[in-house]
């Protein structure tokens, strides 16, 4: 199985070959972040990464597969985290340019169950300031690039979500909707 091929396995059959000791979190991690990298300037679906820490908690979640004792939801399982939701300790932009240093105080609920449900943050997702336009563009981060056609949008304001899926970036992606946030991205 190819990087690419890594890239695009769907979130359960990830965790299903995890379980079957066919596929390592340290695989797919590795995978994800070159394909991240390798799209960083094309696609600009991520504002902050986490990649070291990402690989730490990849290699204890291999370790906890490979004894094979009971496992989590999301064990080992790359997510994008929009970035207008907090993790504590970690930045929380909000695509503005005012909040570009702002550290996480709290986890939010979503954010804590993904982390306890084992799944790692190891970007966060790109999101026009406030999450409020549907174009995924900043001044704080620039634009987000459709990865199908770079000269048509992802939509907003989950556009950074949209696109690290559709390019390969994550598996899994939160997203945020109330005035079409999840739906406009999910039809560009």
């Amino acid at each position: 199985m190819s990087d690419l091929d890594l890239c695009y396995m769907p979130a359960h059959e990830a965790l299903r070959q995890f379980k079957a000791k066919t596929l390592s979190p340290v695989e797919l991690m590795q995978a994800t972040i070159a394909r991240a990298e390798s799209l960083k300037d094309t696609v600009n679906a991520l504002t902050y990464t986490h990649f070291d820490e990402a690989m730490d908690l990849a290699r204890k979640a291999e370790a906890k597969y490979a004894k094979g004792g009971p496992t989590r939801a999301l064990e080992g399982l790359p997510v994008g985290i929009k970035d207008e939701s907090e993790i504590k300790g970690k930045p929380t932009s909000s695509g503005s340019l005012i909040m570009k240093d702002y550290v996480g105080e709290t986890t939010s609920t979503m954010n804590e169950r993904i982390l306890r449900a084992g799944g790692i943050v190891h970007a966060r997702t790109a999101t026009p300031e406030f999450s409020s336009a549907g174009v995924c563009w900043s001044r704080l981060w620039g634009v987000t690039r459709n990865p199908w056609n770079p000269a048509m949008t992802t939509g907003g304001s989950s556009g950074g979500s949209g696109a690290a899926l559709a390019a390969g970036i994550v598996p899994l992606a939160m997203g945020s909707d109330i005035g079409g946030s999840i739906r406009i991205p999910a039809s560009a």
